[in-house]
């Protein structure tokens, strides 16, 4: 699980400190959940041309993807809700689509990280 993927082992690891492996794979689990809701309301939002709606949709991800390690979905996530505070619509299309494959990129290390926990 390298840093090139996107993915920061090392907050899985303060997790397991907080509350065990159990929790870690909760954690993600809820992140597995929330991810694809988050990325679809962020879509629709671009459609209906609500940058704010964009920015809404993005906010919760900067946390979320913190705790569990996905630093480049971290990354994406503030740099969109800044993109979307600052109106710079010509821009998200393109943030949304890498949005989208930093979480397809470190999904698997994640699914790893559950699977050697669960």
């Amino acid at each position: 699980m390298s840093a090139e993927a996107g993915f920061d082992p090392t907050a899985l690891a303060k997790l397991d400190k907080l509350g065990g492996e159990a929790f870690v794979v909760e954690m993600i689990d809820i992140f597995f959940g929330y991810v694809p809701t988050r990325l679809a309301a962020a879509q629709a939002a671009l459609a209906a041309g609500d940058v704010a709606g964009i920015e809404q949709a993005v906010h919760p991800l900067k946390a979320s993807s913190g705790h569990v390690g996905a630093i480049r979905v971290h990354e994406l996530a503030k740099q969109i809700e800044h993109l979307a505070q600052e109106r710079h619509g010509e821009s998200l299309p393109t943030a949304l689509q890498q949005l989208e494959a930093a979480y397809l990129e470190v999904k698997p290390f994640l699914e790893a990280a559950r699977a050697a926990r669960a």
